[in-house]
């Protein structure tokens, strides 16, 4: 049986077949702070359905044809995959690879304010994101998720292209879930940090 909950058309499952799987200490009680195998692979389904919805996130927001609206409601939910001080790195070709940091809801809005220097932005993935198998943490367990980022903006006389690989922490532990508003194992998305960035077609 398969438990479903879905935001903004993507939905996501987790199996509750892991429930008989859970770990259990030599007295055969039950170990609060630790998930079966199974659950740890549901988990790791669940990081690569939210890095998509991030993706799709990023998309709407970069994008100037999305109406304010839309756009405001796709930052919104984006923080909400996110943990609070989550921090964003970006870097460009143009000045010898230098990397910047800021908060994601600052590099959010950023994003959407690309249209004021380009009146066309658009933000593709070309390749699958990766996730990590997860590592046990006295928190809970957390990982890496890797995904691959084509950024195009074209304002004219400005032009500017490139691909950029992304590394994302990613949390797991028992917690207040922000969409269920009680306790229970979540995962929330961290730091994205740059991992390489490179010119959209190599010279």
């Amino acid at each position: 049986m398969k438990r479903f909950f879905c935001l903004l058309g993507l939905c996501w499952s987790l199996s509750a077949s892991g429930q008989s799987l859970l770990p259990v200490d030599k007295n055969l009680v039950v170990e609060e702070d630790k998930l079966s195998e199974q659950q740890l692979r549901d988990f790791q389904e669940l990081t690569h359905q939210k890095v998509a919805e991030f993706q799709k996130y990023l998309s709407v927001i970069a994008d100037p044809k999305q109406a304010g609206p839309v756009r405001e409601l796709a930052i919104e939910n984006a923080l909400l995959l996110f943990l609070p001080d989550a921090r964003m790195e970006v870097g460009t070709i143009k000045t010898n690879m230098l990397v910047r940091e800021y908060p994601l809801s600052v590099y959010l809005r950023r994003l959407k304010n690309l249209d004021k220097k380009y009146f066309d932005v658009s933000i593709t993935f070309y390749d699958l994101a990766l996730v990590g198998d997860w590592q046990k943490t006295q928190a809970g367990y957390e990982t890496t998720a890797t995904y691959f980022q084509h950024f195009q903006g074209n304002g004219g006389t400005i032009r500017y292209e490139d691909k950029t690989v992304k590394k994302m922490n990613v949390d797991l532990r028992n917690r207040k879930d922000p969409f269920y508003e009680e306790n229970r194992w979540t995962v929330l998305l961290g730091n994205v940090r740059v991992a390489e960035i490179q010119p959209a077609t190599p010279k």
